[in-house]
């Protein structure tokens, strides 16, 4: 079949306009390339690139193909390619875009055996689509089939519609947490293209629009403007695991080169250093065996976890990898409540922990997690006041929730929305803090499938509340019980 000429967008700008969704979503996977999110993200936008690139390759490049190597390139093996890639664009970009949407609305957390029949169940309509319209001929479709591009509008309609349902109903069921403008922020990069192209693409060819087959080409305004505001939310706090920072350094000076992660170091160890400092400086003065045993157990103590702090250093900057162990609430308390104490003699420290309660945890992330919002209440409380830690089953919901409540000086409401992000603080910087303390406890606590929520009000102290998903549980047993009998048997929690 002949190449006919098309319309539109000259051959270069339809390059240009690959070239430009391809740095979009390549930005995106580099943001974070282990996040899900992400890598569906990365992954439907190359999809979606097929579209434009197929254009280019059919109207502009095979032409000239043919003419310079006519014996190797024909027009015929031109339609078949076009073809494949326009079926493969028609019947698989919504798919993966659907699956962006479940992993944005946590579907593999809330349902994860549903999700893993689902993740497959999602193709599955493109491969029958593939039988109905086959993949070599799908130009021919286009041209002489009455029926294509309304079964393919619907077929990818449906899709559009399930993903902005999904979108627009997990925006609304986390509107309170405190990455939701990020979320917002995705939702709409995803969902503006998307209906376009359905609109001016999909919609304009099954009502044979002729004079509006080539608006779908606006999409290129579209995806300029998104790229810039990209780059824009990167250099102002970050999107999708994406941030640039201005930074004035001497470059040809080690030392200049190696002061962020010596500053993050500090952080990490400044609370246990502050312990092994105070004992040391209590050893000198005591002359009593008993108190000097007990200010080495805690230097002891000290430095144990300040190694295997520095080993999992990792937490901070990369993916953390938890070893989960059946930890005592209990004892998690009071391997936190006895440095803390004598390191703050002024507040009052009460633990409330009524049953005996029990995480699946990675005990040293968690003591971190523990001590970061004890040490936080402590500097809010200025050394005088009531922390409050509190363990328990949140009423009609299937969450354990652990609480640190102080009567410090609260925090402003501006800079709620900002608490959980990395390099935000709101203690003065010289003093070493780099605003790396909540952001850690936020990714370990997700980690562990809950998630963390702050209540504060200036001169009213806060309330950090970390919420587990949880069930009964029956030492040493192993069969199935019904939860009533477990819960009576031996009145234990632990993390799923």
């Amino acid at each position: 079949m002949p190449i006919e000429p098309q319309g539109g967008l000259p051959g270069e700008f339809l390059l240009l306009f690959t070239l430009v969704v391809w740095m979009l979503f390549f930005i995106i996977l580099l943001g974070n390339p282990r996040n899900m999110i992400n890598r569906w993200c990365f992954i439907s936008g190359m999809i979606f690139s097929i579209g434009v690139l197929k254009e280019y390759l059919y109207f502009t490049l095979c032409p000239e193909l043919i003419r310079a190597f006519p014996a190797l390139f024909t027009e015929s093996l031109a339609f078949s390619v076009y073809s494949s890639l326009t079926a493969f664009f028609y019947y698989f970009s919504m798919p993966a875009a659907l699956m962006l949407g479940m992993y944005f609305g946590r579907v593999d957390e809330t349902f994860p055996r549903l999700f893993f029949w689902t993740k497959f169940g999602i193709f599955l309509p493109g491969i029958l689509m593939g039988f109905l319209y086959s993949y070599p001929r799908t130009r021919y479709f286009q041209l002489y089939d009455h029926a294509f591009f309304p079964a393919v509008t619907a077929y990818n309609l449906a899709y559009a519609l399930c993903l902005t349902w999904l979108l627009l109903h997990t925006l609304y069921r986390e509107r309170q947490e405190p990455y939701y403008r990020q979320k917002k922020t995705v939702a709409f990069l995803v969902l503006l293209p998307i209906w376009y192209w359905i609109t001016s693409a999909l919609l304009v060819h099954s009502l044979n629009l002729r004079r509006l087959f080539k608006a779908w080409q606006g999409n290129f305004l579209i995806l300029l403007f998104l790229l810039i505001y990209f780059l824009c939310r990167a250099f102002r706090g970050g999107i999708m695991g994406t941030r640039f920072r201005h930074e004035v350094f001497e470059w040809d000076k080690d030392g200049q080169m190696m002061s962020q992660s010596a500053s993050c170091i500090r952080h990490l160890c400044k609370n246990e250093l502050a312990k092994i400092d105070w004992c040391a400086k209590n050893l000198e003065s005591s002359s009593s065996p008993q108190e000097n045993g007990e200010y080495a157990h805690i230097i002891l103590r000290s430095t144990e976890h300040l190694k295997s702090c520095i080993e999992k250093m990792q937490y901070y900057s990369q993916e953390l990898h938890l070893k989960k162990e059946r930890c005592s609430v209990r004892m998690l308390f009071a391997a936190c409540s006895d440095g803390f104490s004598r390191l703050h003699p002024g507040i009052s420290l009460k633990t409330f922990c009524n049953r005996d309660l029990f995480l699946l945890c990675d005990r040293e992330a968690m003591l971190e997690v523990f001590g970061n919002l004890m040490n936080n209440a402590a500097d809010a409380m200025d050394g005088s006041g009531t922390l409050s830690i509190k363990a328990a089953p949140s009423s009609g919901r299937n969450q354990l929730r652990i609480s640190f409540s102080d009567t410090g000086k609260g925090i402003l409401p501006d800079a709620l929305p900002k608490l959980f992000e990395p390099y935000f603080t709101t203690k003065p910087s010289s003093d070493g803090h780099m605003g790396l303390g909540l952001y850690f406890c936020q990714r370990v606590v997700k980690k562990h499938g809950g998630h963390i929520t702050v209540e504060s009000a200036p001169g009213a102290g806060s309330i950090f509340s970390l919420d587990f998903p949880w069930k009964y549980v029956e030492d040493g047993y192993q069969g199935k019980k019904s939860r009533r009998q477990t819960f009576y048997r031996n009145r234990s929690i632990e993390i799923r």
